[in-house]
């Protein structure tokens, strides 16, 4: 009776303790993030009573040990389960909900902490915390979008991002130009060059241009700079069979502070040649730069320098490489000293055979011109306007001068063992020697999950099976408690009897 007295009472305090874990379940039904828990239990020793601890043989020769007498119940453990919760949608950017494997790392300076609460907010500072005041950890993106070191993921909303020269500028276009419209006997392949006066308004008059498409230059200062590239059909005898358009590119000119006025050549920056083949399809490309700025002398325009195989012109100092759709494998083949040994087609300095064509390159189609794609890399300084943040993490800057910079990659924390990790309270969990090894990879990846902005994870208790998981709890704890008064009445009963 004594033993029944003890093992009801084990039952009742494992169930209490089950009720416990019910009720935290249930009072979190509504916490972001929370995972719910299970406990489990396990049966207590046994002991073999004297008088049937003998063995006996069975037909099949086997020994069994009976007579074994359990001794109640215990709680064995309290599981957290880590079961994805549903997502609920937010009008806030930085709140935050990861869909699969992965927590967020946070930190308060010294110590480190996972979450999957991502409920963060921009502090005065602009550091993204979490309503007890934890910093999201993340990797600063470089401007070349290498990650940095692992810091507090900072938004300056004052922040610019600071300018950028051009550098690459590529042009498509169909030159389907039907006449010569200026022609220099002497140098037909830069006549174009020869009509430029910087004095005058248009530089080169209309009637004198195929074909005219404007472009926005940046220069170091950031400064905005419109360049004009004219184009105007070659025509001379006993060409090679195809179609040649010389070009011309040339800037604005700025005003002089003393109101002088420009040389003839001033804001000159390239002049060439396309080459075409019969059906129209680029096969070579001569170009040829100033030595100086301003000087229209042809002995002083020699062969454009070579980066990656297209030709650069150089704006205040700043090299921008021209792509009209090929690149000279190596460099320039048969080149001339000066432009003004050019005279034939085969005095041009040519890309060689070994050039490549892009999938996308200029034409010269017998239609009427046209453009197809014009785009530069440069930029002026721009001050941030918004910013997103993508499944995979990444957090991206828009600014006022148009252009987009990944600035951070928030990454997602695994753990070999996540049961091993130690609850701390205000949605944390902590790593301990139990939950292993901890690897830091990208949302979206192998084994991560997604993180999804606008979005709060919500609590994975589901609330019908705990209700019914309370009430065999409540009929358990009944049935012990009905044990122990039992058992209590029956020991009653046998004092009663020895005092009789």
């Amino acid at each position: 009776m004594n033993s029944a007295l003890y093992i009801g009472a084990t039952g009742m305090k494992g169930l209490s303790e089950g009720m416990a874990v019910t009720a935290n379940n249930l009072a979190n039904v509504s916490t972001i993030a929370f995972k719910h828990q299970n406990i489990q239990y396990s049966d207590l020793i046994y002991t073999t009573q004297a008088h049937m601890g003998e063995w006996w043989l069975n037909q099949a020769d086997s020994r069994v040990a009976v007579g074994q007498l359990g001794k109640g119940l215990q709680v064995e453990t309290v599981r957290t389960i880590f079961q994805q919760g549903g997502m609920e949608s937010s009008n806030t950017l930085t709140d935050l909900a990861i869909n699969g494997k992965g927590f967020f790392q946070v930190t308060d300076g010294v110590n480190l902490y996972y979450t999957r609460a991502g409920d963060f907010r921009p502090d005065s500072q602009g550091v993204l915390c979490n309503p007890e005041g934890l910093a999201l950890n993340g990797y600063r993106l470089n401007p070349d979008g290498s990650p940095g070191e692992l810091q507090a993921v900072r938004v300056d909303r004052f922040g610019t991002m600071p300018v950028k020269a051009s550098g690459n500028m590529r042009m498509l276009l169909n030159l389907g130009l039907d006449s010569d419209r200026t022609s220099d006997p002497a140098h037909p392949y830069f006549s174009l060059l020869g009509a430029y006066n910087a004095n005058a308004e248009p530089p080169i008059p209309d009637s004198a241009v195929g074909f005219t498409q404007s472009v926005t230059l940046y220069d170091a200062n950031g400064q905005t700079r419109q360049a004009a590239i004219y184009f105007d059909k070659v025509s001379v005898q006993n060409a090679p069979p195809g179609t040649v358009v010389e070009f011309l590119i040339a800037a604005d000119v700025p005003p002089s502070e003393d109101g002088t006025p420009p040389s003839d050549g001033a804001g000159l920056l390239m002049s060439g040649a396309l080459i075409f083949s019969g059906n129209g399809q680029l096969e070579d490309m001569a170009a040829f730069t100033p030595a100086a700025a301003g000087d229209k002398s042809l002995q002083n325009w020699l062969p454009a320098g070579l980066a990656d195989g297209l030709p650069q012109l150089i704006l205040e100092g700043t090299p921008i490489s021209v792509d009209f759709g090929i690149k000279a494998a190596g460099g320039w083949e048969h080149a001339p000293a000066s432009a003004n040994a050019v005279t034939t087609q085969n005095t041009l300095p040519s890309m060689g055979a070994t050039a490549t064509r892009a999938q996308e390159a200029s034409t010269a189609y017998n239609t009427s011109p046209l453009l197809y794609l014009a785009e530069q890399d440069g930029y002026p300084e721009g001050s941030l306007s918004y910013y997103s943040i993508g499944t995979d993490g990444v957090l991206t800057g828009y600014y006022s001068n148009g252009q987009g910079q990944a600035l951070w990659q928030i990454p997602l924390c695994r753990f070999t063992s996540e049961d091993g990790l130690r609850r701390q309270g205000n949605n944390l969990f902590a790593a301990t020697a139990a939950s292993g090894l901890m690897e830091m990879g990208m949302p979206g990846t192998e084994n991560y999950g997604k993180v999804h902005a606008y979005n709060i994870e919500l609590s994975n208790v589901d609330m019908a099976a705990e209700m019914v998981d309370m009430i065999i709890t409540q009929r358990g704890f009944q049935s012990n408690s009905k044990v122990v008064t039992t058992a209590d009445q029956m020991l009653q009963r046998a004092i009663e009897l020895k005092r009789s």
